[in-house]
């Protein structure tokens, strides 16, 4: 669990002196994986995939006692990731980009105010699986675009994420409120603040998800909430008339959620999560917007890790075991469309996704993980009545593995 990125909403890095700090990471994963799909329009496939990943992370910082100034920026090199740009997917050359890029103020272990871009605290975990950008986080999709009939797609886990990932926009950017009363507790107030496109109607956004983490070490419980408005920012003009008037289409986001997870280190973790979100969207005359789609998504699932020497050997360091971790997890995701683009008046989709993980750390430096998954989507966009028995109802069955090769700095 401490892999992920804000390490349980602890002030990361953390640096008692001034100075600057290097660190980053460089990963590689290879995976196969098939999809069967029950539409008879939308053909199956096989896929082999290399993909890879790294990160140059450089965070200056001043310390004056407890007091503290920060920034962070992260060099991304991609190799071309499942879910790339299309500049990577069109000349088969990897892409640069920037990750984190924030400014922080404040007092080490008591609070702070962080600017820029970065992510959110993490209220749902997923375990040694479902990473970014991997085979089995996409599931079963269907053709070559990720969506279907009428334009409806496997759905992504919902875990309080609209407010998660970092933002993405030109204009588009965080700022956040930490405070640490104690040891074990901790909150944070996240704003998003800015606009997709300063330069061609785009629309504003403002929202706020706050968060707060139990940690007692060997339980911690996450919970928290999140709201985003969309309206817009810019006006109509009547070439005819000359007459100016505003855009009023809006749509909002919001959703809660949290987890209770339990370390009993070194031998097992192992958790449970549950979230719930959902979307409207009106157009310029305050009717369901026609382009795009109301709904609302729930998922729940959960994770467990072992390491497996520690259970059967007091002495595992002797039979090179004591790095060996294995893992497993599943969610289980409902998305109901209460508005559809299309001639229909709702739709339905579903996704289980489920796997197990291998892991071994060589020389306490490289992380070998092997995932192996499965996954099935529901997909029915005719779901005027209970899900499956719209008349364009069918499945995609998907399985998928991949090995990972990860080293940290």
């Amino acid at each position: 669990m401490w892999l992920e990125p804000s390490f349980n909403g602890l002030q990361w890095p953390y640096m008692v002196r001034t100075g600057v700090g290097i660190s980053g990471s460089a990963w590689v994963d290879n995976g196969y994986e098939t999809i069967n799909r029950g539409s008879p329009t939308v053909p199956n496939t096989t896929r082999w995939l290399q993909q890879g990943r790294a990160v140059l992370r450089v965070t200056p910082a001043y310390v004056s006692g407890r007091f503290f100034i920060q920034a962070q920026a992260e060099l991304v090199a991609n190799g071309c990731q499942s879910t790339g740009s299309s500049s990577c997917d069109q000349s088969g050359q990897g892409t640069v980009d920037t990750d984190d890029l924030w400014l922080r103020i404040g007092q080490w272990n008591v609070w702070d105010v962080k600017v820029g871009r970065f992510e959110a605290w993490e209220l749902f975990h997923t375990g040694m699986g479902l990473d970014v950008n991997t085979l089995e986080r996409r599931g079963a999709w269907d053709a070559t675009t990720g969506t279907g009939l009428a334009g409806l797609a496997a759905p992504d886990y919902y875990g309080v994420t609209f407010l998660h990932d970092r933002p993405r926009g030109m204009g588009l950017g965080y700022l956040a409120g930490h405070y640490y009363p104690t040891s074990y507790l901790r909150f944070e107030l996240l704003g998003e603040l800015g606009t997709k496109d300063i330069s061609n109607q785009g629309d504003n956004y403002l929202g706020a998800r706050p968060a707060a983490i139990l940690d007692l070490g060997w339980l911690k419980l996450k919970g928290g909430a999140e709201y985003e408005r969309r309206t817009s920012g810019d006006q109509n003009l009547d070439a005819t008339t000359g007459v100016k008037t505003d855009l009023k289409h809006k749509g909002t986001k919001s959703g809660f959620g949290g987890a209770a997870q339990f370390v009993f280190d070194p031998y097992v973790e192992f958790g449970g999560n549950i979230a719930q979100g959902s979307a409207k969207n009106t157009d310029d005359t305050g009717n369901p917007d026609p382009n795009q789609e109301a709904y609302t998504v729930t998922s729940i699932g959960g994770f467990a890790n072992i390491r497996v020497a520690r259970l059967i050997t007091d002495r595992p360091e002797l039979y090179g075991l004591d790095d060996l971790l294995l893992g497993g997890g599943a969610i289980w995701t409902t998305w109901y469309g209460t508005h559809k683009v299309s001639n229909y008046a709702a739709d339905y989709a579903g996704q289980l996704q489920v796997f197990g993980a291998v892991q071994y750390l060589i020389a306490k430096q490289l992380f070998v993980k092997a995932v192996f998954a499965y996954a099935r989507a529901d997909l029915d966009p005719s779901a005027s009545n209970a899900p499956g028995q719209g008349a364009l109802y069918y499945s995609n069955a998907m399985l998928s593995a991949r090995v990972r090769l990860m080293y940290l700095y």
